[in-house]
């Protein structure tokens, strides 16, 4: 292993269903191959107090299935990658779940999307992903 590679061992991909994060969830497969490290798909799903039971539980298996399917197609090209898993968690603070979930898994790379699904056109860069490359311990790349 050279010493590049030996500087990203565990890479996080912050996954939501927008095109920011597809294009987050590709570079990170392209990382993970080219430094045959492990990769770790999260998905935060945001808790809302305002959202009745029947309409939480069906989005919840809506982001269940996304996250199945980044699964999917990372294992398909995992050929060089160390280890693919997945996360899926909850939460009122998607920075936070995030943050969180970095550091108990010992994650040097974070990787997630410029914006996410409630993207305003009036900024460059989400809430989510400004306050990760702020707050985390971490390499953090955003991709747009």
């Amino acid at each position: 292993m050279n010493e590049k590679n030996e500087m990203i061992s565990r890479i996080l991909v912050a996954v939501d269903g927008s095109r920011y994060s597809e294009k987050a969830f590709e570079y990170g497969l392209y990382l993970a191959r080219k430094c045959r490290c492990s990769l770790l798909i999260v998905h935060v799903i945001e808790e809302f107090a305002t959202v009745g039971h029947s309409i939480s539980k069906e989005l919840k298996h809506q982001d269940h299935l996304m996250l199945q399917e980044y699964e999917s197609r990372a294992k398909k090209s995992s050929d060089s990658i160390a280890s693919i898993n997945t996360i899926e968690t909850s939460g009122n603070d998607v920075t936070e779940e995030i943050l969180k979930i970095a550091d108990k898994e010992s994650i040097d790379t974070i990787i997630l999307g410029s914006r996410g699904t409630k993207a305003s056109r009036d900024f460059h860069i989400g809430s989510v992903s400004y306050k990760v490359s702020h707050y985390a311990k971490c390499t953090v790349t955003i991709v747009r």
